[in-house]
This record gives structure tokens, C-alpha cells and sequence, in this order.
């Protein structure tokens, strides 16, 4: 074996026994806190603490203990690892096992309460416990606390067994406090079920009775989770639900520690543990004289100790108590950023009291693909934290588990226009067409925004708070979209043979989620600020003005863009060398003449504004052609695109990304300016024959490189429209692809009626990017559905973009969560196993790509070599013909004719045999997907099957020992001859 790999293993290896070994402290951290809870009882409650430890010994010297323990740990393991959701998920979580776990519940607690008293009376020594010197109080507490730990042990040897499963298919790494805030909201979902399991046993003398009872007890907690199978009046659904132990376990599973909840739990053990000393010490007074009397009494006042604990609930959950909550979770997947935590408590400050509430209705289907499931999962988590911290003012109802076809999605669908969206996703080997419900509808007043659907490669939180704040605000920013032959607004242009529809950028439709966007005319100066009746400005009219492709614009339009620029305006400029044609192909280079002429006007000259900003981009001359073709575009002069090493593609699985005209700059293969906000949390950038810029030797602007490429070459645009790939050269530079320019007199405030009207160059105030394609549609759909054919493209363009433009406008809210994401702990044995297959059948595709080619030019060939001789023949003839010497014209047309005749044969096997090779190519890469999916289902069900074989051993082993032991101490002093043969 290779060493490297020898050492990654023991390195692996090392990885889970530390993790393990974490848990282990964590666990014996949990039990001292545990001990020393009880240790008043072995000081001053030495009756209860000697009840606990008989029932807790006693529990374990039977056998039906370790059978119980046992069946606890495998039914856990079972419902974990088992559902199919589990590996559809991809979390390393328990979210299956937490749905699951109250009805397990309801199965194990009875099974350890049953016998807590029922158990005394069988056998007749309850009458020697209550001969003890010792209150009724010390017996009950006594029982309670050996329950609680008979079932913590039966917790620990669940968690130890799931987590080191979960430590398998991960490879080592694990949210360890995540875990732990899991298994510690099921002690206490636990201990609060057998506080009434223990009720259950005080009202008889049979153990399967008590087991009854204690089902029947629990089971309206445990059921309440599913009000909406029983009820459809959806506020008796919602109420039920917030009283279920899933809901009230929720917080736990998310990594915290929530105040409500724990509230919840203790208040349901105070209940349990009162109405068991009520039962206990019927016998003073239910057979005397007031008996009946006294019934009533301790009835009452047991009502009203539940009323009191549901009070104490309601108070915790809507006061202020309501945010004692502590995220304690690794990955902090429940903790909001600094920000948004700011903003919902700007909302919820006492000043916002009379302003209209911000109402959100989220939509969540019951199923989504594994590709969504991280977003789902987001989705919810967040909405419930807001839900808390935003007070009265933010009110979220939320829907989960909506199916398609249900009265919800119809509901959705006619008030919000939230409808089931059609996405693909591979399953079994197969692709399957999905309906997926994630929507979110925000309102507050007269203002409301819908997200129709939450797309994937879009931060939640980000998306969420955008909505809020937006219809929060009566007032939103303007960006000013300046008019260009771009027409990025979208227009139907008449291009002389036709209308031509160019469409508008999906771009804009995410800038007016949180700006208004206006359409700018340059041709007349631009109006830089909206004043007040006496001419003082008061605010800027564009906030930012979206320049693209200037280049396309009348020399007219041109100094007044220059002249918003030196007045102050902060301006995003997007010009391109040569945008590509995918993404723009109405849109021509820099240099080429305008597509559109506008009003009649002549081309602006660019030059003119790289010299109002101090930009040396650049550029060649090339010679007028000596004869104009009205009707064909020639470049007045040549620039340069950006190009790199093929061998920068992270993405090796796309060929397209190979070529050199496609730039990809990440971290590591590039840089981005960790200062400024344009470049907040980017890590990746795709650009596409993008130009480069560098300052000019006497710039008196600042010029502060936002994106700069690794080492690359740069390429005439003339060679690339040409295709001269051999006119490339060497990459031995490094190119700026955006930049930040700037002078000393840049001011987003608002300046005096003076001030206002003067033109600076040290005013200016713009982002410079050499690329349009960064706009693109493409980005969008990229941005919402990263994942195509199995890559995941991280490509954050979009975010770029809109960093740029809030940048400009000094909007600082969005800046840090347009591009955090929470780090969720995911299978990584069982990705690595998957990305293994798909490169292989990838590489394996690539090869029946190359055989179903080479068969097809053998087919070719083989059809060129039968025409040949007729072919040679009938040229022959021709030859004689033309030269006007003796041919045989019968024989020529004959000649002809079975030519035809052989093509028409050839052809229709030539079609038969493409289509054999392409059923062959079909077959073979359906066997090839087959295998690869096959290898996924083989590894996922060794460890399902590891998941439920491996966790009942450590308990059947200590029972094992326990027994052996007790029965080798029973043998001690007998004789031979006495022991049973």
C-alpha cells in the first residue's frame, strides 16, 4: 500500500477516535452534572436516595432489562440510519431519528415505568416501603430518579452506538454539540414522559395495565405532532402542535438550548411527580370519613398546579425569557448573523409599536430533493428564530409538510402564487421529475413581496432578510439604469428587416427586490439630486447609475455620463471587449460600430471616458478597409481579452471549461480585495473573454484592484473572432478584471446647494468590471440550480454584482449575507463514494463518446471505398466526354444511376448502423449508470446494515457479564454434588 495513503488512514483513524473520544468527556461531563443534581438526595434524603438505588440495581439484575435496552438501542439505530431520507438528506444529523424517537418513547418509558410501583404491589412489599421511616415524598423522588437513570444509561449506549455510525460515514468529522444538544432534548422529552409513565403505575397492581396506561398517558404529547391527520380547522392544528413533545424537542435538534422548552419539560415532571404523591397517599385519606371530599381537594389542586405550569410556559415563551437560548452547536447552525439580529431588533424596538406588523407565510412540501434538503432545512431554522427574536412586530406561520395536491398549495397557490415547482433529480439511477413546494410570502401593510421558490444557490438568510427589510421600509434606494444599444432594460428594436425583442436582464428583477430601478436617458444632462422648493438637495435621485457597455452610446451621451461622474454619481461600469455570444449576442464588442443606431447619432469614443477616470486600457490600431461594406461591422481598433492555462478548470468534468477564453479566478488562483465590499465573501468568479485594466502612469485617482487574475496571457480580439488560436503567447502576467476608482472628494452625504453643482474628478466614485457577461442570465440560472450533471458550480457572480451595486449605494446590511452559508456536516464517505462513480462514469462516457466517433468514421469510410470504383468510373467517362473524345453515353448514364443506387443503399445502412452504435453507446451507458448507482445503494446498505447489527452488542455483552458474574457468586460454597447437572 502507499505510504501516503497508509498515513491518511491513521490519520482518519486518529480523527475518529479523538471525536470519540470528545463525546465520551462531553457524556461523562453530562453524568457529573447529573450526580451532583442527586447528590443532596444521599444528604439529606437518605430514604430516597436508598429507594433509587434499589430500583436501579434491581432494574439491571433482571433480564428484562437488557432485553428492553437492547430493543431502546435497536429501534433508534433503526429509525436513524434506516429511512430512506436518511441518505437522501446527506446531514450528519439525527433529523430522521427525531421524528421518529416519540413513538419509540412510547414504547420504552412505559416498558421502565410499569413496574416503578405496580411492581410493589404484586409482590406485597409496597406495605414494607411505607413502613420506612421516610415521607411518601423520599419513595416517589426515590422511584423518579432511578427511572431517569435507568433510562440515561439507555440514552448513552443509543447516542455511543449512533454516533460512531455517524463518525463512519463521515470520515471523522462531526458537529460533536450538535449531537449531544440532540440526545440531551431527548433526556428531557425522557424524564417529562416517565413523570407520567410513573402516574400510570400508582394507579395499579399489573405491570401490563401500567404499560397500558403509561402509553395512554404519553400519547396525546406524543400524537399532538399530528393534530392535522385528526383536526383540519388549521388553529386547533397549530395550537396542538405547540404543545406536542416534537415541537417542544425541536429547538434541541437544532443546537439549542432554549429556555421555553426546558419550561415546557420541567413542567410536565412537576405535574407527574405531584399527581404520583397524590396516588401514593391515598390511603390516609380515600377510605375515611372526608374521603371523597379529599379526592376533590387534591384533584383541584392538581388542576390548578398544571394551570400554574402552563402559565409558567406562556410566560417564557411570549416574554423576553422567550430569547434565553444558546446555540451550542459547531457550526452555529442556528445562530443568525450579527446583522440580522440587529435588524429584527430595530424592528421589534419599542418604536415600531404602531407600525403595521411584517407578516410571513412559508410554505415547506413534505418531500424535496437532495439538493434542496440543506435549503429546507435553513428555511426552517431560520424562520422559527425569527419567529422568536422578532417579537410582536414579525409574525411567521408556517406550513410545513405540504403536499402538492392538498387544500394548503391550493390555498398558496390563489393567494401568493406559491405553486409546486418542477425539478429533476436523480434517484436509483434514474432521473425523476419532482413537484417541490418552498415558498415564501412577506406583507406588511400595503407592501408585499413572494418568493415564489427558494433557489438553491442562494443564501436563506440572505434571501429572507432582503424580503423583510424591504417591506419594512416605505422607502427604497433608485438605481438608474443608463440607456444604452446594451438595452439591458429590455426594448423591440427595428433593425431595418425586422422587429428584433431584446429581452430584459433577469438581473434587474433581483436589483428590484431591494431597489427601485429607473431607466436613465443621457442624451440630456443627467439630474443628479431631487431638491426641495427652495433648489437644496435633499437626496440623490440614483443611489447608483448601472452603466453598460458605454462604448454604445453618442459622444453626447458620453460627456454627460463623464459629467454625472465628476459631479459625484456613484456609477457602476460594465464594458467588454468582446461579450460573449452566449450570453449577448446582440451586443458587439467595444470597438465595433453600434448595432442600434439611437436618434441617428454617431459612435461615443470610449477613450474619453477611460481619461476621465485615469484608465490605460489597452488597445491597437488596424487599417481602415480600402472598400466599406456598408453591411459589414469592422473595428476601428483591436483590444485585448484575458485568457489561462486550461489546466485552472476546477471543474474538470466540463470540457467547455478548458478553453482559454474562460477565466475562472478563486481563491488560490487569483485574488480578491479582502477590504473593500465588492469582494465580501467572494471566492469565485467565472469570467468569459474578458478584458483587463490598469491605471494610467499619472492617475491622480485612487485605483484599488478588486479582482485580479493569477498568472494569465492576453489575446487580440481580432484573433479570437478569426479563431487564430495559435496567436495566444505566454502567461506570465496578471490581470486586473474589476477595480474600485476613486478620488480624495468622494461623499455619500448630502451636499450643499453649492457644492452640489461643482465638478470634481476627485469626486468620482465608480467600479470598473472588463466583463458584461458577469450580468448574464446564465449567472442567474446558475446562482439558483448550481448543480448541473452532477457539478456543483460555486460560481458567485451574481453576488458580485450586487455587492458592487451595494457597495456603490452604501448599503451595508446585505453585504456579509449575500455569501454566508451554514457549514452542515454531511456524509462524507458516502460523497466521496458518489463522486467516485460519477467520475467514472464520466470517464467511461467520455470513451463510448470516442468509440461511438470512431465507429462512425470506419462507417464513413467504409461507404467512401464501396462508391470508390464507380465513382473512379463515371469520372472517367466525364473526363472523355469533356476532352470531346469518344464516350459511351449508355454506359455513363448506367454508371450514374447504379451510383445513386449505391448511395441510397449505403445511406440507409449507414442511418441503420448510426443507430445500432448509438443503441449500443445507450445501452452501455445504462449499464454504466446502473453500476454506479448500484455501488452508492451497496455502500449505504452496509451501513445500514452496520447501523443495526453493531449497537445492541456493547449492551448484550454488559448484560452478558452482569449475569455471568451473578450466577458464578450464586455457585460460590455449594457443593458438587448440589449443583443442578
Amino acid at each position: 500500500m502507499d505510504t501516503s495513503l497508509q498515513i491518511a488512514q491513521a490519520s482518519l483513524q486518529l480523527t475518529q477516535v479523538t471525536e470519540f473520544v470528545f463525546m465520551l468527556i462531553v457524556d461523562m461531563m453530562f453524568l457529573v452534572v447529573l450526580v451532583l443534581m442527586m447528590l443532596p438526595l444521599g444528604i439529606w434524603r437518605q430514604a430516597a436516595f436508598a429507594v433509587m438505588k434499589r430500583n436501579f440495581i434491581g432494574y439491571f439484575s433482571n433480564p428484562t432489562g437488557y432485553v428492553f435496552l437492547c430493543l431502546f438501542v435497536l429501534l433508534t439505530s433503526f429509525a436513524a440510519f434506516w429511512p430512506h431520507e436518511f441518505f437522501t438528506t446527506n446531514l450528519a444529523n439525527f433529523d430522521q431519528l427525531n421524528t421518529y424517537l416519540p413513538y419509540i418513547m412510547l414504547i420504552f418509558i412505559p416498558a421502565i415505568t410499569m413496574s416503578i410501583w405496580a411492581e410493589e404491589k404484586r409482590h406485597g412489599t409496597d406495605e414494607l416501603l411505607l413502613t420506612l421511616p421516610a415521607k411518601d415524598f423520599d419513595i416517589v423522588i426515590g422511584k423518579y430518579f432511578a427511572a431517569v437513570l435507568v433510562f440515561t444509561v439507555s440514552l448513552l449506549f443509543s447516542q455511543l452506538s449512533n454516533y460512531a455510525v455517524l463518525l463512519a460515514m463521515t470520515g471523522g468529522q462531526l458537529d460533536n454539540l450538535l449531537l449531544f444538544s440532540t440526545y440531551l432534548g431527548y433526556w428531557f422529552m425522557g424524564v417529562s414522559m416517565i413523570a407520567l409513565g410513573m402516574v400510570a403505575s400508582f394507579l395499579t397492581s399489573n405491570l401490563t395495565v401500567g404499560f397500558i396506561f403509561g402509553a395512554a398517558l404519553n400519547a396525546p404529547l406524543a400524537f399532538f405532532s399530528n393534530a392535522d391527520v385528526i383536526f383540519s380547522n388549521s388553529a386547533w392544528i397549530q395550537r396542538l402542535f405547540e404543545w406536542s413533545l416534537l415541537q417542544r424537542f425541536e429547538p434541541f435538534g437544532r443546537g439549542l438550548i432554549s429556555a421555553p422548552s426546558i419550561c415546557y419539560f420541567i413542567g410536565i415532571i412537576v405535574v407527574g411527580v405531584y399527581l404520583s404523591l397524590i396516588l401514593i397517599g391515598r390511603r390516609h385519606w380515600l377510605g375515611g370519613r372526608d374521603g371523597t371530599s379529599y379526592l376533590w381537594h387534591y384533584l383541584v389542586r392538581a388542576g390548578c398546579l398544571a394551570v400554574t405550569m402552563v402559565a409558567a410556559v406562556l410566560i417564557v415563551q411570549y416574554s423576553p425569557l422567550n430569547r434565553l437560548r444558546v446555540d451550542i452547536s459547531d457550526a452555529k447552525v442556528s445562530t443568525l448573523a450579527p446583522v440580522t439580529t440587529e435588524l429584527l431588533e430595530a424592528l421589534s424596538a419599542e418604536g415600531n409599536e404602531g407600525k403595521p406588523p411584517i407578516k410571513i407565510e412559508a410554505y415547506v412540501g413534505a418531500s424535496v430533493p437532495s439538493e434542496y434538503v440543506k435549503i429546507k432545512y435553513d428555511l426552517v431554522n431560520l424562520l422559527r428564530e425569527f419567529d422568536v427574536l422578532g417579537g410582536s412586530r414579525i409574525q411567521v406561520n408556517l406550513h410545513q409538510g405540504v403536499e402538492p395536491f392538498s387544500e394548503e398549495a391550493i390555498l398558496a397557490e390563489k393567494k401568493y402564487g406559491i405553486r409546486p415547482v418542477k425539478v429533476m433529480s436523480q434517484s436509483r439511477g434514474a432521473l425523476r421529475e419532482e413537484d417541490v413546494i418552498l415558498g415564501v410570502a412577506f406583507s406588511s401593510g400595503l407592501e408585499r413581496i413572494v418568493l415564489p421558490f427558494m433557489p438553491y444557490g442562494i443564501p436563506v438568510e440572505y434571501e429572507l432578510m432582503r424580503s423583510i427589510n424591504t417591506v419594512s421600509q416605505p422607502e427604497r434606494k433608485t438605481i438608474g439604469v443608463v440607456q444604452t444599444d446594451a438595452m439591458i432594460m429590455g426594448a423591440t428594436v427595428n433593425t431595418g428587416q425586422e422587429l428584433a425583442r431584446i429581452p430584459r436582464l433577469r438581473l434587474l428583477t433581483e436589483i428590484e427586490k431591494q431597489y427601485n430601478v429607473e431607466q436613465v436617458d443621457a442624451s440630456t444632462p443627467i439630474s443628479m439630486w431631487i431638491e426641495d422648493g427652495e433648489g437644496n438637495p435633499i437626496k440623490r435621485r440614483y443611489d447608483v447609475l448601472l452603466l453598460v457597455q458605454p462604448s454604445l452610446t453618442t459622444p453626447a451621451e458620453m460627456d454627460n455620463i463623464i459629467q454625472a461622474i465628476q459631479l459625484g454619481q456613484p456609477t457602476a461600469i460594465f464594458e467588454d471587449p468582446l461579450p460573449s455570444p452566449e450570453n449577448f449576442n446582440y451586443i458587439p464588442p467595444t470597438y465595433m460600430p453600434r448595432l442600434f443606431a439611437r436618434n441617428g447619432g454617431e459612435k461615443a469614443v470610449i477613450q474619453n471616458l477611460w481619461d476621465a477616470i485615469d484608465l490605460d486600457v489597452d488597445h491597437k490600431p488596424i487599417a481602415r478597409p480600402t472598400t466599406v461594406n456598408p453591411n459589414q461591422r469592422v473595428a476601428e481598433k483591436d483590444g485585448f481579452i484575458v485568457w489561462q492555462m486550461s489546466s485552472n478548470n476546477p471543474y474538470p468534468r466540463n470540457s467547455i471549461l478548458n478553453q482559454r477564453e474562460r477565466l475562472i479566478v478563486s481563491d488560490g488562483q487569483g485574488y480578491f480585495s479582502p477590504e473593500h465590499p465588492a469582494t465580501s465573501g467572494v471566492n469565485e468568479l467565472y469570467f468569459q473573454y474578458s478584458g483587463y485594466l490598469q491605471p494610467t502612469p499619472s492617475a491622480s485617482l485612487e485605483f484599488e484592484k478588486l479582482v485580479e487574475t493569477n498568472f494569465a496571457g492576453r489575446v487580440k480580439v481580432s484573433n479570437i473572432m478569426n479563431r487564430q488560436n495559435d496567436q495566444f503567447g505566454s502567461a506570465n502576467r496578471q490581470f486586473t478584471l474589476a477595480a474600485y476608482i476613486h478620488g480624495n472628494e468622494v461623499d455619500k452625504g448630502v451636499p450643499t446647494k453649492e457644492a452640489a453643482g461643482v465638478a470634481s474628478k476627485q469626486k468620482t466614485d465608480v467600479i470598473y468590471v472588463a466583463d458584461i457577461d458577469t450580468l448574464s442570465d446564465f449567472y442567474v440560472s446558475m446562482r439558483e440550480t448550481p448543480i448541473v450533471d452532477g457539478v456543483e458550480y460555486r460560481y458567485q457572480n451574481m453576488s458580485f454584482v450586487l455587492n458592487v451595486i451595494d457597495a456603490l449605494a452604501d448599503e451595508q446590511i446585505y453585504l456579509g449575507l449575500r455569501n454566508r452559508k451554514v457549514d452542515h456536516v454531511t456524509l462524507a464517505v458516502v460523497e466521496k463514494t458518489y463522486e467516485s462513480a460519477m467520475q467514472r462514469v464520466f470517464d467511461l462516457d467520455q470513451q463510448l463518446q470516442i468509440e461511438y466517433t470512431t465507429n462512425m468514421n470506419k462507417a464513413e469510410s467504409d461507404i467512401k471505398a464501396k462508391l470508390k470504383p464507380t465513382e473512379d468510373e463515371i469520372q472517367k467517362e466525364l473526363r472523355k466526354k469533356n476532352s470531346n473524345q469518344y464516350y459511351d453515353a449508355a454506359k455513363l448514364a448506367a454508371k450514374q444511376r447504379l451510383l445513386e443506387q449505391q448511395v441510397r443503399d449505403l445511406q440507409e445502412k449507414y442511418k441503420n448502423k448510426q443507430l445500432e452504435f448509438e443503441n449500443e453507446r445507450s445501452d452501455k451507458k445504462r449499464r454504466i449508470d446502473l453500476d454506479a448507482e448500484l455501488e452508492i445503494q451497496e455502500i449505504q446498505r452496509q451501513f445500514k446494515l452496520a447501523a443495526v447489527i453493531l449497537p445492541p452488542i456493547p449492551p448484550m455483552l454488559v448484560g452478558l457479564i452482569v449475569f455471568t458474574r451473578r450466577r458464578l457468586r450464586e455457585r460460590e460454597g455449594i457443593s458438587k454434588a448440589r449443583r443442578l447437572k
